[in-house]
């Protein structure tokens, strides 16, 4: 029973800690952004995107010539 505790006790700061990092991107200007690959799902793979500085949170994806920029 006590392992069971504690996998509810995980699972809600989880859940907590989610909903202020949401909470933070949502209110973020994302002034400064970079193309970074990010990693997609809980999978390893991933996909160049455009991320911001400030939040981390994925704002667009890259044009073919901003992808080729960023590749070379």
């Amino acid at each position: 029973m006590a392992a069971n505790k504690r996998v509810e006790k995980l699972l809600d700061q989880k859940s907590k800690i989610e909903r202020e990092l949401r909470m933070m991107q949502e209110n973020c200007s994302h002034s400064e952004q970079a193309i970074k690959q990010v990693t997609l799902g809980e999978g390893c793979q991933t996909s160049t995107r455009w991320v911001c500085n400030e939040c981390s949170a994925v704002v667009g994806y890259p044009s073919e010539v901003e992808l080729e920029k960023y590749l070379k």
